[in-house]
């Protein structure tokens, strides 16, 4: 008994156990990655342009059951941000972020395609505040937000053959929209806000910062799941978010010539086999440049 259980538990390592059921869906998200900030504001009157890249990656579900999550995460996520320091503590600005579907990866054996996917991208507003919390301004505490609206491609398939939903619909044959037995009967996009809440201490190194500062910082955002594997038929898609999702993460940010910020982290969201996609380590590099566009106020 024992042995077929192993050989069972083998099998679905190599190959993935997957329910048949009589309708898969799938959707093209965004993935779970912490906020590209290094924890700290301009001077006042700053205009920063940053762009990132990060890399998120995903523990697939080799065995999942019905009902499970089935999506397409991006592997990779470019992102570019545009801030203006209001005061030396606050920054206002919008968000941006972008994922070419050929950048998937399937959270779960048996995730079907989303065939022709545009990318996924969003947009929205985003505001960031750093207070000084001692007197030489080493220590910081950095707390920032930002809603993002984004477009979200999804499919609906049908299994085909004997197991169909009416026992009639002839086994289609193997080509972009038939994977797997499974007939795509939908594609289209639609449209999913998500928030994002950081709490980002941080400590600057030499006697004015001039050796750039580390930071650490716990991130609660939205998380995304569906209905992958079902008997019961949609009209639409079955994709939908939860949260908070928390992420830990840790990094370096310095700024070169008061003109260049670099940073970059390593970050962990807080994820297990029991959650709707689990996350293993991911890392973001940011890039910014940032020029006075006005002279704070001197009264």
């Amino acid at each position: 008994m024992r042995v077929c259980i192993g050989v069972g538990l083998a099998a679905c390592l190599l190959v993935g156990c997957v329910p048949t059921t009589q309708y898969r869906y799938s959707a093209f998200t965004p993935s779970a990655r912490p906020m590209a900030w290094d924890g700290r504001t301009a001077r006042t009157g700053m205009l920063r342009v940053e762009g990132t890249l990060s890399s998120t990656y995903v523990n697939q579900n080799v065995a999942p059951q019905i009902h499970d999550t089935a999506l397409q995460i991006p592997s990779w996520t470019a992102e570019g941000a545009l801030m203006l320091a209001v005061s030396s503590r606050l920054e206002i600005g919008v968000r941006g972020a972008y994922a070419a579907y050929d950048w998937a990866s399937p959270s779960a054996a048996g995730t079907m395609p989303v065939p022709n996917a545009p990318p996924s991208w969003g947009v929205g507003p985003e505001i960031r505040a750093a207070i000084p919390l001692d007197e030489r301004k080493h220590f910081y505490l950095g707390l920032a937000a930002n809603t993002m609206s984004y477009q979200v491609p999804y499919a609906e398939w049908e299994l085909t053959g004997p197991g169909s939903p009416n026992g009639t619909t002839p086994t289609c044959t193997p080509s972009a929209t038939c994977v797997q037995g499974y007939s795509l009967a939908n594609t289209q996009s639609e449209s999913h806000w998500t928030y994002t809440l950081v709490v980002q201490p941080s400590y600057a190194f030499g006697e004015k910062g001039e050796y750039g500062h580390g930071f650490v910082a716990i991130t609660g955002t939205t998380g995304f799941k569906n209905d992958g594997f079902t008997n019961q038929p949609s009209s639409g898609s079955t994709v939908d978010t939860f949260g908070p999702l928390w992420i830990a993460s840790v990094g370096y940010g310095v700024l070169l010539e008061d003109l260049l910020n670099v940073s970059g982290a390593v970050f962990k969201p807080l994820t297990g086999p029991g959650s709707p996609v689990d996350y293993n380590l991911g890392f973001l590099v940011t890039l910014g440049v940032q020029a006075p566009i006005f002279e704070p106020s001197k009264d």
